[in-house]
């Protein structure tokens, strides 16, 4: 082989490696979560609330599972790795398990997915009152609410609007409001055939 030939093979090889490490869609970007946002709702194993309804009626719910890890959305990671924190609840009182999925600055009611596509939005981060997404409605923030004798701050009402929900989770218009380092402390379900069901957080631990 001549010189020249054996130049132009190495220069081709040359040229292969430099692009494969210059192409910037080999490269995967992590995306994380809003730390402020995971102190104010993510919670430790254990943790438990329990609510009352209008009729003394009680529901318990217990945090026994959490995950968290990023996902991984296209080929050959050429797409954000997106972080996100899975909590898996246990509602005792009616034998159900569910999840809040924490995902690109949001919580959604049984979510999960390859790319975390799967799941209800219930809570948006940092959106103004009116915005709409996804079936979720963002709500007023409350700066105080009393709740059974108890004083909450920085409580954020969302509703979700069943007829135009992503991921047909809830069967009623359903509000819920969040008070940071607390979760979920009122669920008002728009019940159209029994009526109104208001549920209160009660009691509440929260494993350190």
């Amino acid at each position: 082989m001549s010189s020249t030939r054996i130049f132009l093979v190495i220069l081709f090889v040359l040229t292969l490696n430099s692009c494969s490490k210059d192409d910037p869609t080999r490269q995967a970007d992590y995306s994380y979560l809003d730390e402020s946002f995971k102190q104010n709702f993510v919670f430790n194993e254990g943790s438990y609330w329990i609510y009352q309804d209008q009729s003394m009626n009680m529901d318990s719910v217990v945090l026994a599972h959490c995950d968290s890890g990023f996902t991984s959305n296209c080929p050959k990671n050429a797409c954000d790795l997106n972080q996100y924190v899975s909590l898996t609840y246990e509602n005792v009182t009616q034998g159900t398990v569910f999840n809040h999925y924490l995902i690109f600055n949001s919580i959604k009611y049984n979510g999960g997915g390859e790319w975390g596509q799967d799941g209800q939005p219930i809570f948006l981060v940092n959106q103004e009152e009116g915005y709409f997404f996804n079936g979720l409605l963002v709500g007023e923030q409350i700066d105080n609410l009393l709740i059974l004798n108890e004083v909450f701050y920085n409580v954020q009402k969302m509703s979700v609007q069943a007829d135009f929900q992503y991921q047909s989770e809830f069967e009623y218009d359903t509000d819920f409001y969040f008070s940071e380092t607390v979760g979920i402390v009122r669920i008002v379900i728009h019940d159209t055939i029994n009526g109104t069901q208001t549920w209160n957080l009660k009691r509440r631990h929260l494993e350190e």
